[in-house]
C-alpha cells in the first residue's frame, strides 16, 4: 500500500514538473511573439507636417520599391549659407530640377520604428539647406501616406532607401555627389544596413541605432521590470521568430553585421548616456565592432543624459538651435567636400 501512495505521490510531482516546464517554455516563446507582433502587420498613421512651417520649401514625390510599395518622400533644396534664395523657384524647362547652384550632395533623412513622420524632420533640411545639401525625407514603408501593410525593423525598409538612391542616381542635379543617411532610432539601423545593401551610399549618420531589433526587443523587456537573466532566455525564440518571419539569410543582415560591409565609407555614430530606448551599450557594441581589424573613418557624438533624438527636445524642430549636435553633423558632411 505504501508503495502505491509512493508511485502515485512521485508520479503526481514529475507532472507537475512537466507542466511547469511546459509553461515556462510556452511563455518564454510568446514573449517574444508578442513583442514582435506589436510592430509587425500594422500601419502607423502619423500627424504630417508641412515644410513651410519650418522656412522651407519641399516637392513632395513618389519612390518605388523595388518590390513594388509607393513611398511618400519629400525633396528640398540647398540654398547656401545666409542666402535668400528660393530653392525652389522653377526657372528652369518644366519637369527639371530648379536653376540653381549644384548641391555639396543629398542627405537621406529617415525616422524611427513607428513615429515621428519624417515631416517631422523638416527643420533638420532647412539646416542642411542653409549649408549647401539637397535632403530627401522618406516615409518607410507602411507608416503615413506611404503603401505598405507591415513595417520590417530594416529587413525590408533599406530597400526604401534604395528607392531614394535610384530616384537621385537618375537625376542630373544628384549628379555624382555624394549621398549620405541619416535616421534616428530605427531609421538609424536602417540606414546602416542600407549602406551594407547599396554601394552607392557614401556615408551614414546614425542617431541612438539598435545593434539588432533582438537586443532592443531585450533591454526593452527589462526596461518594463522583467528579470535580465528572463529577457536573455527568449532571446533564441525572437532569433528563431525573425528567421521564419523574414528568412534566415535577411534576418542576418542585422545593422551590427553590417559594419562589415562599410568599406571605407564614413559613419558617425551619436547617441546619449542615459537613452531609456536604445540604452547606450548598444553605440559601445557598435564602437566595439567597428574597431575589430579595421581603421575606416568612425566619428562619434556622446551626449550625457536621456536624449533619445541625441538632439535636445526643444530643438528637435530647429536642429541647427543646438549647436553642438548640428555642428557635429555638419562637420562630418564637410568630409566629403576634401
Amino acid at each position: 500500500m505504501v508503495k502505491v501512495r509512493y508511485k502515485k505521490r512521485t508520479g503526481q510531482i514529475v507532472y507537475a514538473i512537466v507542466v511547469a516546464v511546459l509553461l515556462v517554455f510556452a511563455a518564454l516563446v510568446a514573449m517574444p511573439v508578442y513583442g514582435a507582433l506589436l510592430f509587425l502587420d500594422e500601419r502607423f498613421e502619423q500627424e504630417q507636417h508641412d515644410s513651410l512651417d519650418y522656412g522651407i520649401e519641399s516637392e513632395h514625390i513618389v519612390l518605388t520599391t523595388e518590390d513594388g510599395l509607393n513611398l511618400a518622400a519629400w525633396r528640398t533644396y540647398a540654398v547656401g549659407e545666409d542666402s535668400d534664395a528660393d530653392p525652389n523657384a522653377d526657372t528652369t524647362a518644366e519637369g527639371s530640377a530648379p536653376a540653381q547652384d549644384a548641391p555639396k550632395g543629398t542627405v537621406i533623412i529617415l525616422s524611427g520604428i513607428q513615429r515621428p513622420s519624417v515631416t517631422e524632420f523638416f527643420g533638420y533640411a532647412q539646416m542642411l539647406s542653409q549649408h549647401g545639401w539637397d535632403a530627401l525625407l522618406i516615409e518607410k514603408r507602411a507608416r503615413g501616406l506611404s503603401e505598405g501593410e507591415s513595417i520590417g525593423f530594416g529587413f525590408t525598409e533599406w530597400k526604401d532607401v534604395q528607392a531614394g538612391v535610384n530616384y537621385l542616381d537618375a537625376d542630373p542635379r544628384a549628379g555624382d555627389a555624394p549621398i549620405i543617411v541619416m535616421g534616428t532610432s530605427a531609421g538609424g539601423s536602417t540606414a546602416l544596413i542600407a549602406m551594407a545593401e547599396v554601394p552607392r551610399i557614401d556615408g551614414v549618420i546614425s542617431i541612438s541605432a539598435y545593434t539588432t531589433f533582438t537586443d532592443a526587443y531585450v533591454d526593452n523587456v527589462v526596461e518594463m521590470g522583467v528579470p535580465r537573466f528572463i529577457a536573455n532566455a527568449t532571446r533564441p525564440f525572437m532569433n528563431l521568430f525573425l528567421d521564419l518571419r523574414f528568412g534566415s539569410e535577411v534576418a542576418q543582415k542585422t545593422p551590427i553585421a553590417a559594419l562589415g560591409s562599410r568599406d571605407g565609407r564614413p559613419l558617425l555614430l551619436m547617441h546619449s548616456t542615459e537613452d531609456t530606448q536604445v540604452p547606450f551599450t548598444h553605440h559601445e557594441q557598435f564602437i566595439q565592432q567597428s574597431a575589430r581589424g579595421t581603421d575606416w573613418p568612425l566619428y562619434t557624438f556622446v551626449r550625457e543624459g536621456n536624449w533619445h533624438f541625441v538632439c535636445y527636445d526643444r530643438y528637435v524642430e530647429s536642429p541647427a538651435n543646438d549647436t553642438e549636435f548640428s555642428q557635429a553633423i555638419l562637420d562630418f558632411l564637410d568630409r566629403f567636400e576634401e
